[in-house]
């Protein structure tokens, strides 16, 4: 896990209306670290991510990522973009492009790159979840959610992103499909990979995470190890919350 801070957020909040969505997060993830933020539907972890990623705009609070405050109202969105990438939770790609397509659409896009160097990137990318060549021609309606979302992950690493955002990656997904997303992306944590996830996987959180956030009511309650966050809460509200994951992952 590196040192230096690539992420660092202050006081952050988030209103929808009346709806107080994000109420004074603050946060802060180095260079190299896994981070998975838990806690209970609707307590603001997605828009969280948004904000990070500039698809929401914060109400107050600042951002600070690659040593640049990206929440003055100045900065250049599309190249703070290039450097974070995000897997949605439902794959976001697109139906008339295929897998292979699907990943040099950016490359070509956004990097300017030609398309023969696109598509060699795109290729290892591929290769690395796990998607072999006679998949890259299919298009997504011919390929499991699973692979899908690996080809979506595939997307998101091609771009050589520094910081890596997952909403909820497996919560669309079919039970017996989940496992070989995590794999990979529990893969992606042991390369080094900078990252924070929004998961239920409390399994992953434990193999994968350097460090878990437990997110409630717009506010950051406790944050820790795996160990100390999951297995031994402190407060009662992340024990009432985790107390049935803890039961159907049989964890003591």
């Amino acid at each position: 896990m590196g040192s230096d801070k690539l992420l660092f957020i202050e006081d952050l909040h988030k209103y929808y209306g009346k709806h107080h969505v994000l109420k004074g997060v603050n946060l802060a993830v180095n260079e190299g670290e896994s981070v998975v933020i838990i806690g209970p539907s609707g307590s603001g972890k997605s828009t969280l991510l948004r904000c990070i990623n500039l698809l929401v705009k914060p109400d107050k609070g600042r951002i600070v990522f690659d040593n640049e405050e990206i929440t003055t109202g100045k900065i250049d969105v599309r190249r703070v973009r290039e450097k974070i990438g995000f897997v949605f939770q439902h794959f976001n790609l697109f139906l008339h492009l295929t897998a292979i397509e699907n990943v040099m659409l950016g490359l070509i896009k956004v990097k300017n790159y030609p398309r023969e160097k696109a598509r060699r990137i795109a290729e290892e990318a591929l290769l690395s979840v796990g998607i072999t060549e006679e998949l890259w021609n299919k298009y997504p309606a011919q390929l499991s959610g699973g692979q899908q979302q690996r080809v979506a992950i595939a997307r998101a690493i091609a771009m050589e992103p520094k910081l890596l955002l997952f909403d909820e990656p497996t919560s669309a997904l079919d039970p017996e499909l989940i496992g070989e997303v995590l794999k990979v992306m529990e893969k992606l944590a042991n390369e080094g990979r900078t990252m924070i996830v929004v998961t239920h996987e409390i399994g992953f959180a434990l193999k994968a995470a350097d460090r878990v956030v437990f997110f409630d009511d717009g506010k950051i309650i406790e944050e820790g190890s795996p160990e100390e966050v999951i297995l031994n809460p402190k407060t009662e509200r992340a024990r009432r919350f985790l107390f049935s994951i803890r039961e159907l992952y049989r964890l003591e």
